[in-house]
């Protein structure tokens, strides 16, 4: 997943792609259609593990680590949504209308971006997650 995270020296993530882990990842409202359909399907992985555990999946730390870690996942692409969306916003109604009709036909050579929402610039997470199973057990 890329999500305008910056490559190193021409070479793939050297931390297998964990962006939000990562205080490089970055974004901006033309990957919304991919923040929202990313969200979804966290929310479906989320939902068939929550089921599987105590089931087919035994219960234990792993497990309720890597639920919090897809919890935490979700929220922070909903912060990014709601700041992509802000950005979006803030366009006058031709603005959001041009960039709206962009978003949904992915067509560049169809629809010009406003330059106005060019200055919306890239967003980032707030406090980017932090691995649970690392954070449970340790002290201040």
């Amino acid at each position: 997943m890329t999500l305008g995270v910056t490559r190193w020296d021409g070479h793939g993530c050297p931390v297998y792609n964990r962006c939000f882990s990562c205080t490089f990842c970055t974004t901006d409202f033309t990957h919304l259609p991919e923040l929202r359909q990313l969200r979804a399907g966290k929310a479906e992985q989320l939902a068939a593990l929550e089921s599987a555990y105590g089931g087919v999946l035994t219960a234990g730390p792993l497990s309720a680590a890597n639920l919090e870690l897809l919890r935490r996942e979700i929220q922070q692409i909903d912060e990014l949504v709601g700041k992509c969306e802000a950005d979006v916003d803030s366009l006058t109604r031709e603005g959001r209308a041009t960039v709206e009709s962009w978003l949904h036909t992915r067509d560049p050579f169809l629809t010009v971006v406003p330059v106005a929402a060019v200055p919306a610039g890239r967003q980032r997470l707030d406090q980017p997650t932090v691995d649970p199973i690392v954070t449970e057990g340790t002290t201040g």
